[in-house]
């Protein structure tokens, strides 16, 4: 975080309302990605962001650290998502990956083989226990560091290492436990072939 966001912190503690359009512009993103990330739909995860900016505002005297703004963000969202879990059902709020993003219009067969490797990938964080998939999502989605992470998930930076090795090591399982499944398909012909 650069200066300007040391400055961002200063204004919001000083109840700058001008800084709160500005926070929301800069990390609106951040924020709303990472919950889509854990699974809620676009509305939801719209709701969510705009919940976790209403408590950050009223919350900001709490934020000790002006250099953890994006993580006391994140950590803010997280809760906000586990409360709407407590309050609603299960069903209606999964943490689950969210889908890949289709190309619109691949220009060359390169690039549809990387977007399949990225659903794939995607899909096989999706599979991962909770815990282990938000900290994947933070640190290679979010890019925030094992601190930063640590900070969002409430536990030692120490922790939060272990929980992505853990993870590393369950995605490439499940990506070899798939890459075994596809090579073993039988091939289908095509119709007219023959």
């Amino acid at each position: 975080m650069g200066p300007s966001d040391l400055i961002l912190v200063w204004r919001l503690k000083r109840r700058d309302r001008d800084a709160c359009s500005e926070l929301i512009r800069r990390h609106h993103a951040t924020v709303y990605g990472y919950l889509r990330s854990l699974g809620a739909d676009g509305p939801l995860a719209e709701d969510l962001t705009q919940e976790t900016y209403a408590r950050a505002w009223t919350r900001i005297d709490s934020l000790r650290e002006a250099r953890s703004l994006r993580s006391w963000l994140l950590a803010i969202a997280r809760h906000e998502l586990l409360q709407r879990a407590r309050v609603r059902r299960p069903d209606e709020v999964g943490i689950e990956a969210a889908a890949a993003v289709a190309a619109a219009d691949p220009p060359a067969d390169d690039v549809v083989a990387q977007a399949e490797r990225d659903t794939r990938l995607r899909r096989a964080v999706g599979r991962l226990e909770g815990v282990l998939r938000e900290a994947v999502v933070l640190h290679y989605f979010q890019d925030l560091s094992l601190r930063e992470v640590g900070a969002v998930l409430g536990v030692p930076p120490g922790t939060a290492k272990s929980r992505i090795n853990r993870a590393l090591q369950a995605l490439r399982s499940l990506l070899e436990k798939e890459a075994a499944h596809d090579r073993s398909k039988p091939e289908t012909a095509v119709a007219g072939d023959a």
